[in-house]
C-alpha cells in the first residue's frame, strides 16, 4: 500500500491574494500617512507665527510701534529643513524671536504699510515639494484703515467664508493648500 504525504502551505493563489489586500489596504494607506506628515511640518508655522505675533506685541508695549522685518525672507523654499540664516536673525533679532532648530518655512513681518500699529507676519513654504508657495499669516489690522499685506510676496489678509481673518494665524487659500 502507498502512503501519500500531505504537504502543508501556502498554495500560490492564496499568496496572491494577501499580496493584493497588502496593495489595496498600502494604496489607502500610504496619501493618507504623507498628508499627515505636511499637516504636522505646517504646524511649525501656527507656532512659530503665533510667538511672532507675542513677540511683536510687546515690543509694541515699549516701543508704540511694531517691528518689520524689512523683507528679510531667507528664501531657497524647499520640502527640507533649513537652518535659520543670519540674515533671519538679524531681522528678528529686534523682537527677540529666533525658532528652534532649523525650519521649513521662511519669515517675514511687513509693518511698514503707512501704519505703526499693525503688521503682518507670514510665513511661507514649500513642504510638500511641489514648487508652490504656500503661505500662513498672523494680521493684526489697525483700529482704522486698510491692514499691511505679507511683506515679500504682497499676499493680502486670509478670508474665511468671506470675512477676512484677523489676530489669529490662518491659511492664505490663495496659495497652495501645503
Amino acid at each position: 500500500m502507498q502512503v501519500r504525504r500531505h504537504q502543508q502551505g501556502f498554495t500560490i493563489i492564496e499568496l496572491m491574494l494577501v499580496v493584493a489586500i497588502i496593495g489595496a489596504l498600502s494604496a489607502i494607506a500610504v496619501p493618507s500617512f504623507l498628508r499627515y506628515q505636511l499637516r504636522a511640518k505646517r504646524s511649525e508655522a501656527y507656532s512659530n507665527l503665533a510667538a511672532v505675533a507675542k513677540a511683536e506685541e510687546s515690543y509694541f508695549a515699549t516701543n508704540g510701534l511694531y517691528a518689520d522685518t524689512g523683507g528679510s525672507w531667507p528664501g531657497g523654499l524647499s520640502a527640507s529643513r533649513r537652518q535659520w540664516t543670519p540674515a533671519a536673525e538679524t531681522a528678528f533679532s529686534s523682537i527677540g524671536f529666533r525658532p528652534e532648530g532649523s525650519v521649513y518655512f521662511d519669515y517675514d513681518v511687513n509693518s511698514s504699510c503707512g501704519c505703526s500699529a499693525c503688521f503682518t507676519a507670514t510665513a511661507y513654504g514649500d513642504v510638500d515639494g511641489n514648487a508652490a508657495v504656500v503661505a500662513l499669516m498672523y494680521v493684526r489690522p489697525p483700529a482704522a484703515g486698510a491692514e499691511c499685506p505679507s511683506g515679500v510676496l504682497g499676499f493680502a489678509t486670509p478670508v474665511d467664508g468671506g470675512s477676512p481673518v484677523f489676530n489669529q494665524v490662518a491659511w492664505n487659500t490663495t496659495t497652495d493648500d501645503f
